[in-house]
């Protein structure tokens, strides 16, 4: 498999690549395809994200994007997909390790190391879960516990919409250093503004109000 960077829409494999995002909307965080050409595009994101696929023969077989926070060293990693082919665990090993070496290039022009932590939003289990939809989330949060991923429990972290309808969701950290509260908090932080606010788009007010619910509000 090879990898390519995403860097504007006009790419002949970013069509591609939003059909591949389509298919994989089922219990995933969903947000408008609409988000990931701003985030392409917004001045404030631009050179800050990472949108990345993988290529068998042309073929788009995977997809990753996340977002590089500058102040902290850190970085958000909002989607992780691949086909659903006999070897789609390896395909998605192979483009989380790709992600996260364009993630590293970009801590090194700045901070000279590699990022100091990767966050992730996973769905929590829904009480009306069907059993094949189970499977798929289990399978899922195994894939992040095998590749050194790790449940965070002390924030009761909340993702937010631009409606209002937010939803309660369990934040997974792959951690680089050894971190507490007030060292990730901030960077939880300050990753949650840069996502929500600048790429996102959804008014400050609405993420003040959420981050001062998480106790993320205050200077650590």
């Amino acid at each position: 498999m090879e990898f390519k960077t995403i860097q504007s829409i006009k790419d002949p494999h970013y069509n591609e690549a939003l059909k591949l995002y389509d298919t994989k909307l089922n219990l995933s965080l969903t947000e408008d395809k609409r988000i990931i050409k701003r985030s392409l595009e917004n001045n404030k994101t631009e050179n800050d994200y990472v949108f990345i696929v993988g290529l068998e023969n042309d073929v788009v077989v995977s997809l990753a994007t996340a977002h590089y926070e500058a102040t902290t060293n850190s970085a958000f990693l909002i989607y992780l997909f691949a086909k659903d082919l006999p070897n789609h665990d390896e395909l998605m090993t192979q483009t989380l390790h790709q992600i996260e070496h364009e993630l590293n290039l970009l801590s090194n022009l700045v901070h000279s190391r590699s990022i100091n932590f990767l966050m992730m939003e996973v769905p929590k289990e829904p009480a009306d879960l069907t059993q094949d939809n189970g499977l798929i989330i289990e399978h899922r949060r195994q894939f992040l516990y095998e590749h050194q991923f790790e449940r965070q429990t002390e924030i009761d972290y909340i993702h937010p919409t631009n409606d209002g309808h937010t939803k309660k969701v369990d934040l997974f950290l792959k951690k680089n250093i050894k971190l507490t509260k007030d060292i990730y908090g901030t960077s939880v932080k300050s990753n949650y503004i840069l996502k929500y606010v600048f790429a996102n788009g959804i008014a400050r007010e609405i993420i003040y109000a959420l981050l001062e619910e998480m106790d993320l509000r205050k200077p650590f």
